[in-house]
């Protein structure tokens, strides 16, 4: 076993660098590379062997370059890496495109809060006690010191204290796990205090430069988009939001991740006050981009190209082959176009990009669509498209027009061509007001304030207010809570369907069942004690008959669990929860007990032990 890398980093020894190969690369999903490294997986490591078929057999002298594949199970690194299916399909970008890398987080966040709250009080004890060990316990102390890893890591372990907090509450409502965990909430307790103090922001953040602060504002700013998810769907995604929506989010996070987690006290009067002054800003400034936008377009003054990627969005990348439309009778023509039975000629297809931003704005918008409600089947790919409003000429009248053309969205080009204006009252509502209102109303608690000494501070004036921020940005109360209440529209693009190409079960990783998120057994000895410990000894939560009593070893993190029942001979114990389910399983499809059931199974040695384990 080599050792190549550095305990307190992570990274590569560069004597490792210099003289061992460290490296090796894999097929992915490119069918002309082939795999010559082949892995086998084992209880205790992994081994890798090479293998060279005849089909690509090598003489003296030949070289080759290693290769290995991964397997289904890595589809979600290769995703951050940029080349999954995903991102060579055009549809999600790899951790560089910062929208595709907050989606990922946000989804693994939940995954992560739904895992604690179903967690048993031995798992979260294990799960604390390996982070306390393996990343808290490595964390850089010194702010002069610190890495970007180190503010992340513990601006993680803060978060997720607080989700750990919540389900440890819960624990102790609970007074017979209380009785029969008393030992394991303890130290829970005391290693959540730890990180709680440790993990705090305002002791460093005023000694870190600006580089390190930007590691800050952009984990807080994932906090509280997550906090904000369901309500502002889509963050940062320039499919949804356009540039000023985008700015104006990142802008607002930071600011308000400042005055709760990085600025010494509490969020007091004086605090609320400042804060909502420069949230207003934020919010009137944003709302004056896009009405010098819309007037610069109309204008087509000198400079337009930047106010229209401002408001421009990104169309999802998604085409439809030729091949799928065209009709083999007659090949000039393309057919089924928007499920209408119908052939349209070549000539159409200029339009097509125009089509293609009219069915995006009416999934961004929430609208019905004009020319065939409900089915929708996207043409084409037309990179940019901006939510227009229809100007009906003079001799029409626009109450006896669809409702939906107040709404049109119109490829880039047509806009510069002026046939048809930017619709400015869209954007303040949906893409100013929601984005503003939504991050301050949910993560700033407005209602009173707080003194440095804790004492709450009465007070009749309101810091911000729906009123305050529509007086900022000039719209009128009415559609403002409007808006509001048809909330941030979720579109639903098309998804990509990513079949599996590859099985690994060959390679020793069969299970499917396996979670892609799997827990590494600490490295190091966990039991500082060298004692063994009983961790637990009550009922076992899922067959309360059975009493479950867990001894954790010493010098190890290894905790093994006997079981015990009233009708098994006395001092016998079952050595596994396998053990158990076999019994059962027996009595139950004999209709017996679990002395009957015994005496089936008392031959099978790898069930039973009279030892108790300490």
């Amino acid at each position: 076993m080599i050792d190549i890398t550095d305990d307190k980093t992570g990274e590569v020894h560069e004597l490792a660098k210099k003289h061992t190969p460290i490296y090796v690369n894999e097929v992915g999903h490119n069918n002309k590379l082939h795999r010559n490294v082949f892995i086998q997986e084992t209880q205790q490591s992994v081994n890798y062997y090479v293998g060279i078929d005849r089909e690509h057999a090598m003489n003296k002298g030949d070289t080759v370059e290693l290769l290995v594949d991964y397997g289904d199970h890595y589809e979600d690194t290769r995703e951050r890496k940029g080349y999954g299916q995903v991102n060579t399909s055009g549809y999600m970008g790899g951790d560089d495109d910062e929208a595709s890398r907050l989606s990922r987080n946000l989804h693994e966040r939940e995954e992560v809060e739904k895992d604690i709250s179903t967690m048993k009080v031995y798992e979260m004890y294990h799960l604390i006690e390996f982070l306390t060990t393996n990343i808290f316990n490595r964390l850089e102390k010194v702010p002069a010191n610190m890495r970007p890893r180190d503010l992340i890591a513990r601006r993680r372990l803060f978060w997720i204290g607080e989700k750990l907090e919540g389900r440890y509450q819960a624990f102790l409502a609970n007074e017979k796990r209380v009785r029969d965990s008393a030992n394991a909430l303890k130290e829970i307790r005391v290693w959540l205090d730890q990180w709680r103090s440790a993990a705090s922001l305002p002791s460093i953040y005023p000694k870190i430069d600006e580089s390190l602060r930007t590691s800050v504002h952009d984990e807080l700013t994932e906090e509280l988009l997550y906090q904000t998810l369901s309500l502002l769907p889509n963050p940062l995604n320039e499919s949804t939001w356009c540039k000023v929506a985008v700015n104006l989010t990142k802008d607002a996070t930071v600011l308000i991740g400042q005055y709760l987690y990085c600025y010494p006290g509490t969020l007091d009067a004086l605090k609320k006050e400042s804060l909502s002054k420069k949230l207003l800003m934020l919010a009137k400034n944003s709302a004056l981009a896009i009405r010098d936008g819309v007037n610069a377009i109309k204008s087509n003054v000198t400079g337009v190209n930047a106010h229209i990627k401002d408001l421009s969005f990104n169309t999802p990348k998604r085409i439809i082959k030729k091949k799928n439309l065209a009709d083999s009778s007659k090949k000039e023509r393309i057919f089924d176009l928007y499920d209408i039975q119908d052939t349209i000629r070549y000539g159409t297809a200029a339009s097509m990009a125009d089509i293609q931003a009219y069915y995006d704005a009416v999934e961004l918008c929430g609208i019905e669509p004009y020319y065939i409600p409900g089915k929708n089947k996207r043409v084409y790919d037309c990179e940019r498209s901006i939510i227009s409003q229809y100007d009906p000429r003079d001799n029409e009248i626009g109450n006896t027009r669809s409702p939906q053309h107040h709404w049109m969205a119109r490829s880039v080009d047509a806009i510069k061509r002026g046939d048809a204006s930017v619709n400015e009252q869209w954007y303040i509502e949906n893409q100013v007001l929601l984005v503003l209102h939504i991050l301050a109303s949910t993560c700033v608690d407005w209602s009173s304030g707080t003194s440095e000494d804790g004492e709450e501070e009465e007070s009749t004036e309101t810091w911000y207010s729906l009123e305050k921020l529509c007086a900022e940005i000039n719209l009128d109360l009415d559609k403002a809570e409007r808006a509001l209440s048809l909330g941030a529209i979720d579109p639903n693009w098309p998804k990509l369907e990513i079949k599996p190409s590859y099985n690994p079960s060959s390679e020793g990783n069969s299970n499917e069942s396996r979670r892609r998120r799997r827990r590494r057994p600490a490295k190091r000895k966990v039991n500082p004690s060298n004692k063994a410990r009983v961790l637990q000894n009550a009922s076992d939560e899922q067959y309360p008959e059975w009493t479950v009593r867990a001894i954790q070893r010493a010098s190890s993190h290894h905790v093994d669990n006997y079981y015990s029942h009233p009708d098994l001979p006395q001092g016998l114990i079952v050595r596994s929860r396998t053990g158990v389910k076999t019994l059962i399983d027996y009595a139950e499809a004999n209709n017996c007990g679990i002395a009957e059931a015994y005496e089936e199974y008392k031959g099978v040695k790898k069930y039973f032990s009279t030892r108790r384990g300490d």
